[in-house]
């Protein structure tokens, strides 16, 4: 167990560059996007700057914000079903509510991780991506346009998805022609998207790179490197995430430690190393969503992390001492615990069911 605790430090160290805690955010480099971003769509003012004051909405409010982002997701999601049209500014109002706390504290992403468990569907898991997109775009210091349409893009990456037979979602293997036509869903989800109206355009010509890779062994274009829009690899970094922690046909969710070891040892292949190192930073030593056993037996979630002590994260507590699970979930802050802390940072979602 200190082994595998190691060997993450070590990578996730590796990655953080030794860096001091002040300058957190990732560098950007002159980045060279190919798709404009469609400024009036998000109703911008004379200055750049969104109109309209959205109030940053306390940690108790979450819980309502996160359900109001999962709702508009249907509503796209539904569109793109029945063929409708979408108004482009009222996507975006929950998108604004979404940043402001994204800006204030993680506590929507420790709301995300809450409802792990719940039955998934596509619209949430479009919510979840979003979410976690818009937060890499806040460590990259895109400005407020930049991740609001990166949010916006997010929400509608995957509508190709949802015109799938349930049998081909439901395989535990794929015959050649199954895969076919996973591989082709970018397609239809960029004609769904560009359906909505003239104004999506742009949003179709990123949506449809989302599951390229910078290898080149992506699809549908099997496109390498930069001739990949920053959008489309933030939100695929994103999605691959959101995808290895939930359970699939053919496999359960697996460990998040895991999940996020994996991710490292695929940077510079699979995903860019920058936005490998921005999804490090926000999951931490300990993933956010990660079960965690600590050293007086209890088994909890990791639903806060801390920068300058990211071995200290805060952990919702699931599991007493004795595996029984507590009618009500406790939280506890390890910055303020110094005699508790993580020893097995690898726990399984099955702990959970073995009552």
């Amino acid at each position: 167990m200190v082994l595998r605790m190691s060997q993450l430090l070590r990578s996730s160290k590796e990655l953080r560059q030794e860096e001091s805690p002040r300058p957190w955010r990732v560098a950007r480099p002159a980045a060279a996007p190919s798709v404009t971003v469609d400024t009036p769509l998000l109703l911008l003012d004379a200055e750049g700057q969104v109109e309209g004051n959205v109030p940053n909405q306390p940690a108790s409010q979450t819980t309502p914000l996160y359900q109001r982002l999962v709702q508009m997701a249907e509503r796209i999601f539904a569109a793109a079903v029945q063929g409708s049209q979408l108004e482009g500014p009222s996507l975006v109002r929950p998108l604004k509510e979404a940043l402001r706390q994204l800006q204030q504290d993680d506590a929507l992403l420790a709301e995300m991780v809450r409802h792990r468990n719940s039955e998934r569907t596509f619209p949430q898991r479009a919510a979840n991506t979003a979410l976690l997109s818009m937060r890499m775009g806040l460590e990259l210091e895109y400005d407020e346009r930049r991740v609001l349409s990166l949010g916006l893009c997010a929400l509608m990456h995957d509508l190709g998805m949802a015109g799938l037979p349930a049998e081909l979602l439901e395989a535990q293997r794929f015959t050649p022609e199954q895969r076919a036509q996973i591989h082709r869903h970018p397609l239809e989800s960029q004609r769904l998207v560009q359906a909505f109206g003239k104004g999506f355009t742009w949003i179709g010509k990123i949506v449809v790179q989302v599951h390229e890779r910078i290898d080149g062994t992506g699809y549908p274009a099997r496109l390498k490197g930069e001739q990949i829009h920053e959008f489309a690899r933030i939100i695929g970094l994103a999605d691959t995430y959101e995808a290895m922690v939930h359970p699939r046909p053919d496999r359960e969710a697996r460990a998040v430690y895991h999940v996020v070891k994996e991710i490292i040892d695929l940077r510079n292949t699979l995903f860019d190393r920058r936005l490998v190192k921005a999804l490090i930073h926000i999951v931490s030593i300990f993933p956010l969503g990660s079960l965690v056993r600590l050293n007086n037996e209890e088994v909890g979630r990791v639903v806060g992390t801390s920068r300058l002590r990211p071995t200290r994260p805060t952990v919702e507590i699931l599991l007493d001492a004795r595996g029984r699970r507590l009618s009500t979930p406790r939280l506890i802050v390890l910055e303020e615990e110094p005699m508790v802390y993580v020893v097995d940072p690898a726990i399984t979602e099955s702990v959970l069911y073995k009552q």
